[in-house]
This record gives structure tokens, C-alpha cells and sequence, in this order.
């Protein structure tokens, strides 16, 4: 059986996105957490 391999802050990310999409955190939230993720983004680069 071939191993997969998952980006754990790819992983994270999407969990965000599902706990949005239940109400489970608000827009604010979200977007807050999706700003700082594009500049981590952009420093690794």
C-alpha cells in the first residue's frame, strides 16, 4: 500500500474552511486566518 503524504498547513486550511462552512466560525475569523496564511505564503516563497 503506497504511503500518503498530506501538507499539514494545506490540511489546516481546510479544516478552517469546513468549520466556516458548519457556522462553527465566523467570516471575520476566517478571513483573518486566510490574511495571515497568504503572507506566510508569501515569506516562504
Amino acid at each position: 500500500m503506497k504511503e500518503i503524504k498530506i501538507d499539514n498547513y494545506v490540511a489546516a486550511l481546510k479544516l478552517i474552511e469546513i468549520l466556516l462552512e458548519k457556522g462553527l466560525i465566523n467570516q471575520a475569523t476566517y478571513t483573518n486566518i486566510m490574511k495571515h496564511s497568504n503572507s506566510h505564503i508569501s515569506q516562504a516563497a
